[in-house]
């Protein structure tokens, strides 16, 4: 659509758009798929602990049934003999690259072929200007070399450890090169969490007064941890007597600094995913699917999967005018604007080096909807991120006061800060109103070697806490940003570079993926550890090379191996290099999977798990019967296994399953049946919820086929 408004006037048909001079098509997203082992080999469909390892050298493609159509039309087009040249647009990266280059490998042109190359906002201007310096598609290699390496190795490394750990552990068990890493985060918090013991320790906090009353903390001058804590409670008790006899404190030291804080950027998906979480309870994917939509249907809002916080300059004349077009709609956000951070010098949002396979996020237009709904909350914190960035600084003015006692020869400090102009954090809470500028400071006005009166004390009894249970934002944040997850400096440098897990387009599918895996579970906000997911982290960490898949480290190893494919011309050396690594830490990895004990799948109640009709291979393909049509990719059929109902095309990707225990009620093939039939049961009894109340409820079909409780009014 950016394309076409750019080049004139189209005729649009179901699968491209046509005038005198060009014709635009497009994918929808991947369109085409590596085979299945079965595909290659036949002997392959039936999972065997001696078929494996599979290593595919040449791997070969086939269309995915969903868009089979768009990629026949796009391969019709290629095909025309009135077509003088190909241009590449697809996203500006490894990924794009590798879409749209398994497409040309299926036809053999003759015409030369072009990439056109930006990040940039498809604005007229970017689109004309880019056109005249495409270069030649074969420029962009090392991109494809990249994509296709990370293809690869996920398929590798997931087709023969899924299969291996499964056959093994008597269930499915999928295992993925960035899945399982992010596990390992989520289970070795959840085991830190388990064997934490709570250790008392003591704070001591004095009143003082002059010329008014305030707290100050007892704490230890040359201590670099915890300089507040004791772990005993004597020292104090002795310190409080001496500042009942001497009640004269002297303030050492006074510090004054002001201090300023200004927003870094727009919000990458991630960012606004965190963003989401924190103020909202919405998960990434909840996150993700309202700013699509908000792109999609509304066009109000940029394409959301971005890891980009920045803008190009050549963006500067759209932002100007939406500035303009937002200050008319939204007056009550521009109160503190300040127009002369209106240049496209403004590096905070214009950074043309900053930019990535899209720019960061920005809206387009006006949202016509409610603010207080889900996409409204979506759009005003893309729209509020944009505002801040051209609105006053934020300036306060922080105070830090050290008093001593002379006689107990012991230290005390208070903090305050003075707000002086509040700036752009006016956007950021509704409650904090324009009169918080030049608010009085928790603390009065002193100055050095003044005198402080003491008046009370609190021995305070404390007890040391566990690390906190993941939360979207903070897994988020771990995956973004995993410098602090690792030990070595230089790990530490990739880490603080662009290197992270996953990317902004697949962290919430990575997510989403361990829950319908029953790896973890949401609890409110909170992201926790199940049995299946602690035994399968805990069974490779026992392992010495399947414990290196489970590690941050080992995947941002792999992650860099890929980025230095993807900006280096010699890339062919290097995939080689890089399957080779693959290929012996696989072949080592499932060697250790094949000398461990075959555990036989149970039942909930610890019995062995028998079906109807036998499993092909220890509850791995599904009993025979079909419970009907998946509902959820509309291709596959739903059939039984050892602890679910679930379909059958699990390995291309389908999530669809119903657990064959819900709250504690068993869920029949009948059930089943009428649910995926009908889209919802009849009224079932005798759930029981976590406090052992029974209660009774339909089951219901929701979004993404998720199968969810419906209670009668």
């Amino acid at each position: 659509r950016d394309f076409a408004r750019a080049l004139g006037k189209f005729e649009t048909h179901k699968t491209f758009l046509e005038n005198d001079h060009y014709i635009l098509t497009w994918a929808i997203g991947h369109l085409l798929t590596p085979y299945d082992p079965e595909d290659y080999d036949s002997g392959l469909k039936k999972w065997k602990l001696e078929t494996l390892p599979i290593w595919i050298e040449d791997f070969q493609y086939k269309s995915i049934p969903s868009t089979s159509s768009q990629l026949k039309a796009v391969l019709f087009l290629l095909k025309r003999k009135d077509i003088e040249k190909v241009i590449v647009a697809t996203d500006a990266g490894r990924e794009g690259e590798l879409i749209a280059r398994l497409i040309l490998n299926e036809v053999k042109l003759k015409v030369p072929k072009f990439r056109f190359f930006t990040s940039e906002a498809l604005t007229t201007e970017v689109i004309s200007r880019e056109l005249k310096s495409v270069k030649p598609l074969s420029a962009f290699d090392r991109l494809y070399h990249a994509g296709l390496l990370r293809q690869k190795l996920d398929w590798l490394m997931g087709m023969n450890l899924t299969r291996a750990a499964t056959l093994k552990l008597g269930d499915l068990f999928s295992i993925g090169r960035v899945q399982t890493a992010v596990l390992s985060l989520i289970v070795r918090r959840h085991l830190e969490r388990e064997n934490f013991k709570a250790e008392d320790y003591y704070e001591l906090v004095i009143d003082v007064h002059r010329p008014k009353p305030f707290k100050m903390f007892w704490f230890h001058p040359k201590a670099k941890e915890t300089p507040r804590r004791l772990s005993s409670p004597d020292i104090f008790e002795k310190l409080v007597i001496g500042l009942k006899r001497e009640k004269n404190l002297v303030i050492d030291s006074l510090d004054r600094e002001e201090k300023t804080q200004r927003p870094w950027g727009i919000y990458s998906l991630t960012d606004l995913q965190r963003k989401a979480n924190i103020l909202y309870g919405f998960s990434a994917s909840k996150t993700l699917s309202l700013a699509q939509d908000l792109y999609e249907k509304d066009k109000c809002l940029s394409y959301p999967r971005t890891d980009s916080k920045f803008l190009g300059k050549s963006s500067f004349g759209l932002v100007k005018d939406l500035l303009v077009t937002f200050q008319k709609s939204y007056p009550e956000y521009f109160q503190k604007f300040d127009p002369k951070l209106v240049h496209p010098n403004h590096k905070a949002v214009f950074n043309d080096e900053k930019l990535t396979d899209h720019h960061g996020l920005i809206p387009l237009k006006p949202y016509k909807g409610s603010k207080e709904s889900d996409h409204g909350k979506i759009y005003h914190l893309v729209l509020k991120e944009l505002i801040a960035n051209f609105s006053l600084t934020h300036i306060y003015k922080e105070t830090k006061i050290v008093a001593t006692h002379e006689l107990t020869k012991s230290f005390y400090e208070a903090k305050g800060i003075e707000v002086l102009e509040i700036g752009y954090k006016y956007l950021e809470n509704k409650n904090l109103s324009l009169e918080m500028s030049n608010v009085e400071s928790m603390l009065p006005l002193l100055t050095e070697k003044q005198n402080l009166e003491f008046l009370s004390s609190q021995i305070e009894n404390k007890k040391t806490s566990p690390p906190a249970e993941y939360t979207e934002a903070s897994l988020l944040y771990d995956m973004t940003n995993p410098s602090r997850l690792v030990d070595e400096a230089d790990m530490k440098r990739i880490f603080r570079g662009e290197i992270g897990l996953g990317t902004q387009a697949t962290r919430a599918n990575i997510i989403e993926t361990l829950i319908k895996r029953g790896y973890i579970r949401r609890e409110k906000k909170s992201l926790v550890a199940m049995p299946k997911g602690i035994e399968l982290i805990m069974t490779m960490s026992k392992m010495q090379f399947s414990r290196d898949i489970t590690s941050v480290k080992q995947t941002a190893k792999m992650e860099l191996a890929l980025e230095e494919i993807a900006h280096n011309d010699q890339a062919h050396s290097l995939v080689d290099e890089s399957l080779s690594r693959l290929k012996q830490q696989l072949f080592s990895s499932l060697d250790e999977w094949k000398a461990i004990a075959t555990i036989t799948p149970k039942n909930e109640d610890g019995s062995d798990f028998k079906s109807k009709k036998p499993f092909k291979r220890k509850g791995i393909t599904g009993s025979g019967e079909s419970l009907g049509t998946c509902p959820l990719c509309k291709q596959g059929l739903v059939k039984e296994f050892p602890k679910s109902y679930s379909c059958e095309r699990w390995k291309e990707g389908c999530s669809f399953s119903v657990w064959k225990t819900m709250s504690s009620r068993k869920i029949t093939e009948a059930n089943v049946k009428k649910l995926i039939s009908k889209g919802k049961t009849e009224e079932i009894k005798g759930f029981k919820s976590k406090g052992g109340k029974q209660f009774s409820a339909k089951l219901i079909l929701g979004k993404e086929g998720k199968v969810e409780f419906e209670f009668n009014a």
